[in-house]
């Protein structure tokens, strides 16, 4: 069995301070891209694209390290776990949770965004917002900020999709923990921190964008 370890920490690695700058960065690019400015939207975006922050988020989800994650090996969960049937909630419910959260990892703190601007993003600059097939033909930045829900419990451990059993999160703390529960990464419970609400919106203002790539030559 793995060892438990007290809660001693919120997240694998403290934040690095390029994903804060990236964000800044990206919510400049959207502001550029809603008044029409699309070459300091490409010149933003690009700036945001830095490999340094896929480094750091590599290093969490990647190979399983003991100096990060405090464990040697995944978990082996075995059938007699039982699973709630549905894997995620519904889409609405999942908003609902980021806006919750003010659009932020409840473990690191890092500001998120919105997966379908992301993707609006790609569209209207495929060769700068770049989303290919291979991490390494992904944005650093779209990729470590794009918001994704948490089960506090995990699921194939017998977490629910009841709303307190979903946090949001970034790339790092979602897909670096697997199957692990918080015990055992020695995680702070999420939920005992309220969340940060403020002005940020996950970028969800580039939903009123109807420019497509075509638009912005």
């Amino acid at each position: 069995m793995l060892p438990t370890h007290a809660p001693a920490r919120r997240c694998f690695l403290t934040p690095i301070p390029q994903l804060s700058s990236a964000a800044d960065l990206l919510a400049s690019a959207a502001d550029c891209l809603l008044a029409g400015d699309a070459a300091n939207a490409r010149q933003l975006v690009a700036e945001a694209d830095m490999p340094v922050i896929a480094a750091y988020t590599a290093l969490v989800t990647g190979a399983v390290n003991p100096l990060v994650h405090w464990q040697s090996a995944m978990p082996s969960v075995g059938d007699e776990v039982e699973r709630s049937d549905q894997r995620m909630p519904t889409s609405s419910s999942e908003r609902a949770i980021y806006v919750r959260d003010g659009w932020r990892c409840r473990y690191c703190g890092t500001r998120v965004i919105d997966r379908s601007m992301r993707t609006r993003l790609h569209r209207c600059l495929p060769e700068i917002a770049r989303w290919g097939a291979r991490n390494a033909d992904k944005h650093a930045a779209l990729a470590a900020l794009s918001a994704s829900l948490d089960h506090i419990v995990p699921h194939s451990r017998g977490g629910t999709n009841d709303e307190p059993n979903l946090v949001t999160a970034c790339n790092a703390c979602q897909f670096g923990r697997g199957q692990w529960t918080l015990e055992e990464v020695g995680f702070f419970n999420p939920r005992k921190y309220p969340p940060t609400l403020d002005a940020w919106d996950g970028l969800t203002r580039l939903s009123r964008l109807t420019m497509t790539s075509n638009d912005l030559q």
